[in-house]
Protein backbone atom coordinates (compact mmCIF):
# COMPACT_ATOMS: atom_id res chain seq x y z
CA UNK A 1 0.00 0.00 0.00
CA UNK A 2 1.68 3.21 -1.16
CA UNK A 3 2.37 5.76 1.57
CA UNK A 4 1.06 3.37 4.22
CA UNK A 5 -2.52 4.40 3.51
CA UNK A 6 -1.83 8.12 3.90
CA UNK A 7 -3.76 8.84 0.67
CA UNK A 8 -6.90 7.40 2.26
CA UNK A 9 -6.98 10.57 4.35
CA UNK A 10 -8.75 13.36 2.44
CA UNK A 11 -6.72 16.05 4.19
CA UNK A 12 -3.45 14.50 3.13
CA UNK A 13 -4.68 14.08 -0.45
CA UNK A 14 -5.44 17.80 -0.59
CA UNK A 15 -2.13 18.68 1.08
CA UNK A 16 -0.16 16.49 -1.32
CA UNK A 17 -1.88 18.09 -4.31
CA UNK A 18 -0.80 21.53 -3.09
CA UNK A 19 2.73 20.36 -2.28
CA UNK A 20 3.05 18.69 -5.68
CA UNK A 21 2.74 22.03 -7.45
CA UNK A 22 4.64 24.02 -4.79
CA UNK A 23 7.69 21.77 -5.16
CA UNK A 24 7.65 22.30 -8.92
CA UNK A 25 7.72 26.03 -8.18
CA UNK A 26 10.80 25.67 -5.97
CA UNK A 27 12.83 23.90 -8.65
CA UNK A 28 11.64 26.14 -11.48
CA UNK A 29 12.58 29.25 -9.52
CA UNK A 30 16.02 27.83 -8.62
CA UNK A 31 16.85 27.13 -12.24
CA UNK A 32 15.43 30.46 -13.41
CA UNK A 33 17.30 32.52 -10.82
CA UNK A 34 20.55 30.77 -11.73
CA UNK A 35 19.98 31.44 -15.41
CA UNK A 36 19.12 35.10 -14.85
CA UNK A 37 22.25 35.50 -12.71
CA UNK A 38 24.41 34.01 -15.45
CA UNK A 39 22.67 35.92 -18.25
CA UNK A 40 23.09 39.25 -16.46
CA UNK A 41 26.66 38.78 -15.24
CA UNK A 42 28.41 36.02 -17.26
CA UNK A 43 30.10 35.33 -13.90
CA UNK A 44 30.20 31.91 -12.27
CA UNK A 45 31.03 33.63 -8.99
CA UNK A 46 27.86 35.73 -9.10
CA UNK A 47 25.79 32.64 -9.91
CA UNK A 48 27.24 31.05 -6.76
CA UNK A 49 26.45 34.15 -4.71
CA UNK A 50 22.82 34.16 -5.86
CA UNK A 51 22.49 30.45 -5.04
CA UNK A 52 24.02 30.97 -1.59
CA UNK A 53 21.75 33.92 -0.81
CA UNK A 54 18.71 31.77 -1.54
CA UNK A 55 19.88 28.89 0.68
CA UNK A 56 22.12 30.17 3.48
CA UNK A 57 19.54 32.16 5.53
CA UNK A 58 18.08 28.83 6.68
CA UNK A 59 21.29 28.16 8.62
CA UNK A 60 20.89 31.35 10.67
CA UNK A 61 17.19 32.17 10.75
CA UNK A 62 15.80 28.63 10.50
CA UNK A 63 15.83 27.87 14.26
CA UNK A 64 14.18 31.24 14.99
CA UNK A 65 11.38 30.49 12.56
CA UNK A 66 11.19 27.00 14.08
CA UNK A 67 10.18 28.61 17.38
CA UNK A 68 7.51 30.63 15.58
CA UNK A 69 6.20 27.49 13.86
CA UNK A 70 5.56 26.00 17.31
CA UNK A 71 3.78 29.14 18.51
CA UNK A 72 1.44 30.21 15.69
CA UNK A 73 -1.44 28.73 13.69
CA UNK A 74 0.51 26.42 11.37
CA UNK A 75 -2.06 26.68 8.59
CA UNK A 76 -1.88 30.49 8.66
CA UNK A 77 1.94 30.31 8.71
CA UNK A 78 1.94 28.05 5.63
CA UNK A 79 -0.39 30.45 3.85
CA UNK A 80 1.93 33.35 4.65
CA UNK A 81 5.13 31.63 3.51
CA UNK A 82 3.64 30.30 0.27
CA UNK A 83 1.98 33.64 -0.42
CA UNK A 84 5.13 35.61 0.33
CA UNK A 85 7.18 33.42 -2.01
CA UNK A 86 4.67 33.90 -4.81
CA UNK A 87 4.63 37.67 -4.18
CA UNK A 88 8.44 38.01 -4.35
CA UNK A 89 8.57 36.05 -7.60
CA UNK A 90 5.75 38.13 -9.09
CA UNK A 91 7.53 41.37 -8.21
CA UNK A 92 10.77 40.04 -9.72
CA UNK A 93 8.94 39.00 -12.90
CA UNK A 94 7.41 42.47 -13.26
CA UNK A 95 10.65 44.29 -12.47
CA UNK A 96 13.00 41.92 -14.32
CA UNK A 97 13.72 44.24 -17.28
CA UNK A 98 14.97 46.87 -14.81
CA UNK A 99 16.69 44.51 -12.34
CA UNK A 100 20.47 44.74 -12.00
CA UNK A 101 22.83 42.52 -10.02
CA UNK A 102 21.97 44.20 -6.72
CA UNK A 103 18.26 43.80 -7.33
CA UNK A 104 18.68 40.14 -8.22
CA UNK A 105 20.76 39.56 -5.09
CA UNK A 106 18.06 41.23 -2.97
CA UNK A 107 15.41 39.00 -4.56
CA UNK A 108 17.52 35.87 -3.88
CA UNK A 109 18.04 36.93 -0.26
CA UNK A 110 14.31 37.55 0.15
CA UNK A 111 13.59 34.07 -1.19
CA UNK A 112 16.20 32.63 1.18
CA UNK A 113 14.63 34.31 4.22
CA UNK A 114 11.12 33.17 3.27
CA UNK A 115 12.43 29.64 2.65
CA UNK A 116 14.03 29.55 6.10
CA UNK A 117 10.55 30.16 7.53
CA UNK A 118 8.82 27.81 5.12
CA UNK A 119 10.93 24.70 5.84
CA UNK A 120 9.91 24.22 9.53
CA UNK A 121 6.33 25.18 8.70
CA UNK A 122 6.12 22.63 5.87
CA UNK A 123 7.69 19.89 7.99
CA UNK A 124 5.27 20.62 10.84
CA UNK A 125 2.07 20.84 8.80
CA UNK A 126 2.12 17.50 6.96
CA UNK A 127 2.58 15.25 10.03
CA UNK A 128 -0.18 17.11 11.90
CA UNK A 129 -2.72 16.21 9.22
CA UNK A 130 -2.52 12.42 9.71
CA UNK A 131 -2.44 9.82 12.46
CA UNK A 132 0.93 9.55 14.23
CA UNK A 133 1.41 5.94 13.07
CA UNK A 134 1.59 6.95 9.37
CA UNK A 135 3.78 10.04 9.77
CA UNK A 136 6.82 8.18 8.39
CA UNK A 137 4.86 7.34 5.23
CA UNK A 138 3.94 11.00 4.79
CA UNK A 139 7.65 11.82 4.95
CA UNK A 140 8.44 9.11 2.36
CA UNK A 141 5.85 10.09 -0.23
CA UNK A 142 6.71 13.77 0.16
CA UNK A 143 10.35 12.90 -0.53
CA UNK A 144 9.28 10.98 -3.66
CA UNK A 145 7.43 14.06 -4.89
CA UNK A 146 10.47 16.25 -4.19
CA UNK A 147 12.87 14.01 -6.10
CA UNK A 148 10.59 13.55 -9.09
CA UNK A 149 10.29 17.34 -9.24
CA UNK A 150 14.07 17.60 -9.07
CA UNK A 151 14.27 15.60 -12.29
CA UNK A 152 11.31 17.05 -14.18
CA UNK A 153 11.00 20.70 -13.15
CA UNK A 154 14.49 21.85 -14.24
CA UNK A 155 13.87 20.41 -17.71
CA UNK A 156 10.52 22.20 -17.87
CA UNK A 157 12.11 25.43 -16.64
CA UNK A 158 14.87 25.25 -19.25
CA UNK A 159 12.33 24.69 -22.03
CA UNK A 160 10.15 27.60 -20.87
CA UNK A 161 13.16 29.93 -20.60
CA UNK A 162 14.36 28.94 -24.08
CA UNK A 163 10.93 29.33 -25.70
CA UNK A 164 9.31 32.19 -23.78
CA UNK A 165 11.95 33.80 -21.56
CA UNK A 166 12.81 33.99 -17.87
CA UNK A 167 9.86 36.26 -17.06
CA UNK A 168 7.40 33.57 -18.13
CA UNK A 169 9.30 30.97 -16.09
CA UNK A 170 8.96 33.20 -13.02
CA UNK A 171 5.22 33.55 -13.63
CA UNK A 172 5.01 29.77 -13.96
CA UNK A 173 6.51 29.50 -10.47
CA UNK A 174 4.00 32.02 -9.14
CA UNK A 175 1.10 30.02 -10.58
CA UNK A 176 2.45 26.79 -9.05
CA UNK A 177 1.96 28.29 -5.57
CA UNK A 178 -1.72 29.04 -6.22
CA UNK A 179 -3.10 25.49 -5.63
CA UNK A 180 -1.57 25.37 -2.15
CA UNK A 181 -2.97 28.81 -1.31
CA UNK A 182 -6.44 27.59 -2.35
CA UNK A 183 -6.12 24.31 -0.45
CA UNK A 184 -4.76 25.56 2.88
CA UNK A 185 -8.07 27.06 4.15
CA UNK A 186 -9.64 23.57 3.86
CA UNK A 187 -7.03 21.80 6.01
CA UNK A 188 -7.51 21.15 9.72
CA UNK A 189 -4.20 20.17 11.36
CA UNK A 190 -4.14 18.88 14.92
CA UNK A 191 -4.13 21.63 17.51
CA UNK A 192 -1.10 21.89 19.74
CA UNK A 193 -1.66 20.81 23.34
CA UNK A 194 -2.24 23.72 25.73
CA UNK A 195 0.94 25.02 27.35
CA UNK A 196 2.24 28.11 29.06
CA UNK A 197 3.93 30.47 26.61
CA UNK A 198 7.58 31.05 27.54
CA UNK A 199 9.74 33.93 26.30
CA UNK A 200 10.97 33.48 22.74
CA UNK A 201 14.61 32.74 23.52
CA UNK A 202 13.65 30.34 26.29
CA UNK A 203 11.53 28.35 23.85
CA UNK A 204 14.47 28.29 21.44
CA UNK A 205 16.63 26.91 24.25
CA UNK A 206 13.93 24.34 25.11
CA UNK A 207 14.10 23.08 21.53
CA UNK A 208 17.88 22.73 21.72
CA UNK A 209 17.61 20.98 25.07
CA UNK A 210 15.00 18.56 23.68
CA UNK A 211 17.39 17.57 20.88
CA UNK A 212 20.29 17.06 23.30
CA UNK A 213 18.19 14.97 25.70
CA UNK A 214 16.43 12.82 23.08
CA UNK A 215 18.80 9.95 22.18
CA UNK A 216 17.08 9.13 18.88
CA UNK A 217 17.03 12.73 17.65
CA UNK A 218 20.61 13.29 18.78
CA UNK A 219 21.83 10.16 16.98
CA UNK A 220 19.91 11.08 13.81
CA UNK A 221 21.47 14.53 13.73
CA UNK A 222 25.00 13.22 14.35
CA UNK A 223 24.65 10.56 11.66
CA UNK A 224 23.18 13.11 9.26
CA UNK A 225 26.19 15.35 9.83
CA UNK A 226 28.69 12.50 9.36
CA UNK A 227 26.88 11.13 6.31
CA UNK A 228 25.78 14.27 4.46
CA UNK A 229 29.12 16.09 4.70
CA UNK A 230 30.97 13.72 2.31
CA UNK A 231 28.05 12.12 0.42
CA UNK A 232 25.75 15.06 -0.26
CA UNK A 233 28.79 17.33 -0.43
CA UNK A 234 30.11 15.16 -3.25
CA UNK A 235 26.84 15.54 -5.17
CA UNK A 236 27.40 19.32 -5.09
CA UNK A 237 30.81 19.09 -6.81
CA UNK A 238 29.80 16.85 -9.71
CA UNK A 239 31.00 19.47 -12.25
CA UNK A 240 34.55 18.90 -11.02
CA UNK A 241 34.22 15.12 -11.38
CA UNK A 242 32.57 15.34 -14.81
CA UNK A 243 35.05 17.71 -16.40
CA UNK A 244 38.07 17.65 -14.10
CA UNK A 245 38.42 13.87 -13.87
CA UNK A 246 36.77 12.63 -17.09
CA UNK A 247 36.80 15.69 -19.39
CA UNK A 248 33.13 15.16 -20.23
CA UNK A 249 32.09 18.83 -20.06
CA UNK A 250 28.52 20.04 -19.60
CA UNK A 251 27.06 16.91 -21.20
CA UNK A 252 28.90 14.77 -18.66
CA UNK A 253 27.62 16.93 -15.83
CA UNK A 254 24.09 16.40 -17.09
CA UNK A 255 24.62 12.64 -17.11
CA UNK A 256 26.04 12.60 -13.58
CA UNK A 257 23.22 14.82 -12.30
CA UNK A 258 20.64 12.56 -13.93
CA UNK A 259 22.38 9.50 -12.44
CA UNK A 260 22.16 10.98 -8.93
CA UNK A 261 18.54 11.89 -9.58
CA UNK A 262 17.74 8.37 -10.78
CA UNK A 263 19.15 6.86 -7.60
CA UNK A 264 17.20 9.37 -5.51
CA UNK A 265 13.90 8.64 -7.27
CA UNK A 266 14.34 4.86 -6.90
CA UNK A 267 15.05 5.25 -3.17
CA UNK A 268 12.12 7.61 -2.65
CA UNK A 269 9.81 5.33 -4.64
CA UNK A 270 10.74 2.29 -2.57
CA UNK A 271 10.26 4.27 0.63
CA UNK A 272 6.86 5.51 -0.50
CA UNK A 273 5.88 1.91 -1.27
CA UNK A 274 6.66 0.98 2.34
CA UNK A 275 10.12 -0.56 1.95
CA UNK A 276 12.49 -0.05 4.85
CA UNK A 277 9.95 1.52 7.21
CA UNK A 278 11.78 2.66 10.31
CA UNK A 279 9.30 4.11 12.81
CA UNK A 280 10.82 5.89 15.78
CA UNK A 281 14.19 4.12 15.50
CA UNK A 282 17.27 3.84 13.30
CA UNK A 283 17.61 0.14 12.40
CA UNK A 284 20.87 -1.55 11.38
CA UNK A 285 19.78 -1.59 7.72
CA UNK A 286 19.82 2.22 7.64
CA UNK A 287 23.27 2.26 9.23
CA UNK A 288 24.42 -0.14 6.50
CA UNK A 289 23.11 2.25 3.83
CA UNK A 290 25.06 5.13 5.41
CA UNK A 291 28.23 3.08 5.00
CA UNK A 292 27.25 2.19 1.42
CA UNK A 293 26.97 5.92 0.72
CA UNK A 294 30.54 6.49 1.92
CA UNK A 295 31.66 3.54 -0.21
CA UNK A 296 29.97 5.15 -3.21
CA UNK A 297 32.00 8.33 -2.69
CA UNK A 298 35.22 6.30 -2.55
CA UNK A 299 34.14 4.42 -5.71
CA UNK A 300 33.56 7.74 -7.49
CA UNK A 301 37.15 8.66 -6.65
CA UNK A 302 38.57 5.28 -7.68
CA UNK A 303 36.40 4.90 -10.79
CA UNK A 304 38.59 3.63 -13.67
CA UNK A 305 35.95 4.46 -16.26
CA UNK A 306 33.04 6.79 -16.93
CA UNK A 307 30.58 3.89 -16.63
CA UNK A 308 31.81 3.06 -13.12
CA UNK A 309 31.60 6.73 -12.13
CA UNK A 310 27.98 6.87 -13.32
CA UNK A 311 27.09 3.69 -11.42
CA UNK A 312 28.73 4.99 -8.23
CA UNK A 313 26.81 8.27 -8.60
CA UNK A 314 23.52 6.38 -8.90
CA UNK A 315 24.40 4.58 -5.65
CA UNK A 316 25.33 7.85 -3.94
CA UNK A 317 22.02 9.43 -4.98
CA UNK A 318 20.13 6.36 -3.78
CA UNK A 319 21.87 6.31 -0.40
CA UNK A 320 21.52 10.07 0.11
CA UNK A 321 17.75 9.93 -0.30
CA UNK A 322 17.28 6.64 1.59
CA UNK A 323 19.22 7.93 4.58
CA UNK A 324 17.64 11.40 4.47
CA UNK A 325 14.09 10.03 4.40
CA UNK A 326 14.88 7.40 7.06
CA UNK A 327 16.41 9.95 9.45
CA UNK A 328 13.56 12.41 9.03
CA UNK A 329 10.97 9.65 9.44
CA UNK A 330 12.69 8.39 12.60
CA UNK A 331 12.65 11.88 14.11
CA UNK A 332 9.11 12.78 13.03
CA UNK A 333 7.46 9.47 14.00
CA UNK A 334 7.62 10.04 17.75
CA UNK A 335 8.09 13.81 17.88
CA UNK A 336 5.60 15.79 19.99
CA UNK A 337 3.68 18.26 17.83
CA UNK A 338 4.68 21.17 20.07
CA UNK A 339 8.37 20.60 19.23
CA UNK A 340 8.13 19.85 15.49
CA UNK A 341 9.03 23.32 14.25
CA UNK A 342 12.04 23.74 16.51
CA UNK A 343 13.45 20.23 16.11
CA UNK A 344 12.99 20.05 12.34
CA UNK A 345 14.50 23.49 11.86
CA UNK A 346 17.63 22.21 13.62
CA UNK A 347 17.59 19.12 11.38
CA UNK A 348 17.53 21.44 8.37
CA UNK A 349 20.43 23.46 9.78
CA UNK A 350 22.50 20.30 10.22
CA UNK A 351 21.60 19.00 6.76
CA UNK A 352 22.22 22.27 4.91
CA UNK A 353 25.36 22.98 6.93
CA UNK A 354 26.75 19.51 6.23
CA UNK A 355 26.19 19.91 2.48
CA UNK A 356 27.85 23.32 2.47
CA UNK A 357 30.77 22.08 4.59
CA UNK A 358 31.24 19.01 2.41
CA UNK A 359 31.12 20.92 -0.87
CA UNK A 360 33.62 23.52 0.31
CA UNK A 361 35.89 20.93 1.94
CA UNK A 362 35.95 18.53 -0.99
CA UNK A 363 36.37 21.37 -3.47
CA UNK A 364 39.27 22.84 -1.51
CA UNK A 365 40.92 19.44 -1.06
CA UNK A 366 40.53 18.76 -4.78
CA UNK A 367 42.58 21.89 -5.51
CA UNK A 368 45.51 20.32 -3.62
CA UNK A 369 45.36 16.61 -4.44
CA UNK A 370 42.89 16.29 -7.32
CA UNK A 371 39.20 15.41 -7.29
CA UNK A 372 39.75 11.63 -7.35
CA UNK A 373 41.96 11.61 -4.26
CA UNK A 374 39.70 14.15 -2.55
CA UNK A 375 36.69 11.87 -2.96
CA UNK A 376 38.60 8.84 -1.70
CA UNK A 377 39.68 10.66 1.44
CA UNK A 378 36.22 12.19 1.97
CA UNK A 379 34.54 8.78 1.84
CA UNK A 380 37.09 7.14 4.12
CA UNK A 381 36.95 9.94 6.69
CA UNK A 382 33.16 9.98 6.59
CA UNK A 383 33.01 6.22 7.18
CA UNK A 384 35.44 6.53 10.10
CA UNK A 385 33.40 9.29 11.75
CA UNK A 386 30.19 7.30 11.29
CA UNK A 387 31.77 4.27 12.94
CA UNK A 388 32.84 6.39 15.90
CA UNK A 389 29.28 7.70 16.30
CA UNK A 390 27.70 4.25 15.97
CA UNK A 391 30.15 2.52 18.32
CA UNK A 392 29.81 5.33 20.82
CA UNK A 393 26.05 4.88 20.90
CA UNK A 394 26.37 1.11 21.36
CA UNK A 395 28.80 1.56 24.24
CA UNK A 396 26.45 3.97 26.01
CA UNK A 397 23.55 1.61 25.30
Amino acid sequence: MIAGGAFEDRQFRLFFLGVFFAVQAIWVQRVTLGWIAWERSQSAGFVGIVASLSLMPALVAGPLFGVLADRVDIRWAAFMTNGAMAAVLAVLAIALPYTDRVGLAVAALSIGIISSAHHPVRMSLGPRLVRPDIVQHVVSVTALNFNIARLAAPVMAGWVIAVAGAEVALWLSVMCYVPMLLILPHLKPRNLPPRDRAPFMRELWQGLRFVVNAPLVRLALLLTLAFATPVRGTLEVLPVLADGAFARGAAGLGMLTAAAGLGAVVAAGLKAAGAGAVGARIPPAVLAVTMAGQAAVVAMGLAPSWTVALAATVLAGFCATWVGVSMQAAIQSDLPDEYRGRVMSLWIVVGFGAVALGAVGIGTLAEWIGISNALIWAGLLGAAVQLVVILGVHRRG
